[in-house]
């Protein structure tokens, strides 16, 4: 009977994990459109002379934290998102008209997938976005 109650216990504790997760990913979309609000933020900033390098530098990071958070909470095309982001702004100078183009772009698709609650891999749409990502930064 005891391996009876523990197998109920681990059920019951999947059961209240499980329970919190979907929790939080509620709030997620509202963190996520906050952290693309962030981006555009920081974006204009640079009209108003910010350094490109320091924009980049905060844009690496809040693209890190999306890139992490967005599959956990099964907005995976975010991930994949956040993560070209990342892998764009690290492979090389991105300071460059160009390079900031692609910044931009990025930014301004995390921005409609989060007003647009596009969750999970966003099905065709979210092959065509991730497939223009993948052109634009290889």
């Amino acid at each position: 009977m005891a391996s009876a109650e523990k197998a109920a216990d681990y059920e019951d504790m999947i059961a209240q994990a499980e329970a919190a997760v979907a929790a939080l990913r509620d709030s997620y979309r509202e963190q996520l459109v906050s952290d693309a609000a962030t981006l555009i933020e920081l974006w204009s900033g640079l009209e108003r002379g910010a350094s490109p390098a320091e924009v980049l530098h905060e844009v690496h990071a809040i693209a890190h934290n999306v890139k992490g958070q967005g599959g956990s909470f099964g907005y995976d095309l975010v991930t994949s998102i956040g993560a070209s982001l990342c892998d764009f702004i690290r492979s090389g100078d991105r300071t460059t008209p160009d390079g900031l183009n692609i910044v931009h772009a990025h930014i301004k698709i995390l921005k409609m997938v989060g007003e647009n609650d596009i969750s999970g891999t966003g099905g065709e749409t979210g092959e065509r976005i991730v497939a223009k990502l993948h052109a634009l930064t290889h």
